[in-house]
């Protein structure tokens, strides 16, 4: 179980986002506008998230993806029109206690967002018994959050903020990044595509342009979104 600390750094990730998504309401109660659809934004996400995975040195792959959704409350109360996508990859077990991963892709991931110009939202480091935990959060200009989050286990999260819902049968399936398997075992989609996951298309090559290893609810106000990031 995390600690207290880490509950806190998580629990004031969540409230920033809250706070910032209350901004959004206006007086006639209107939903946020939004870029995209749900299923418009997968394939955003995924591009920005492979974009991530790529700029990371010697880089070993994820063992599973999955898709879900968070819902969107207007004063309290889930709008079922609306819905926020959180894609989450993460690391193995073994690869989650490496200091590559819990360490040198922090500061990796920071330089190259910085470099992009996304806004830092959220960052946070504490100890847990023997271990160190960090979160690092950042905002792409048309609303797309990537938190990269070390406990336990390394995590890697694209949320895409409060998103019209659309039809299921709109909802295209876009391959993994970071070495996952279209369709394979680590490829946990099978909610979205209970007919079988499509195979035809080709893995997003994280190792492409890989560099080499150098050297040895707070706030809500009338018209708010909760839970838009």
């Amino acid at each position: 179980m995390d600690s207290p600390t880490r509950r806190t750094a998580t629990a004031a990730l969540a409230a920033f986002a809250l706070t910032a998504c209350s901004a959004v309401g206006d007086a006639v109660n209107q939903p946020p506008e939004s870029e995209y659809t749900q299923a418009e934004a997968y394939a955003p996400m995924e591009a920005v998230a492979a974009e991530a995975i790529e700029s990371l040195a010697d880089f070993p792959g994820f063992e599973q993806r999955t898709w879900g959704e968070m819902p969107c409350s207007h004063n309290g109360i889930d709008d079922p029109d609306y819905t926020n996508i959180e894609i989450r990859y993460s690391f193995s077990a073994e690869v989650s206690g490496t200091d590559q991963v819990r360490e040198a892709y922090v500061e990796e991931l920071r330089e190259y967002w910085t470099a992009q110009g996304y806004e830092i939202t959220f960052e946070d480091e504490s100890a847990h018994n023997d271990r160190q935990d960090r979160d690092l959060a950042v905002r792409t200009a048309d609303g797309i959050t990537l938190w990269y989050s070390v406990a336990g286990r390394v995590t890697f999260m694209i949320q895409s903020g409060c998103v019209p819902v659309s039809d299921p049968s709109e909802i295209e399936y876009v391959p993994p990044t970071g070495g996952l398997e279209p369709g394979g075992e680590g490829d946990k989609l099978d909610r979205y595509f209970p007919d079988g996951i499509p195979t035809d298309q080709a893995a997003v090559d994280p190792f492409a342009n890989t560099r080499p290893v150098a050297g040895p609810e707070p706030f809500d106000s009338p018209g708010s979104y909760d839970n838009l990031l």
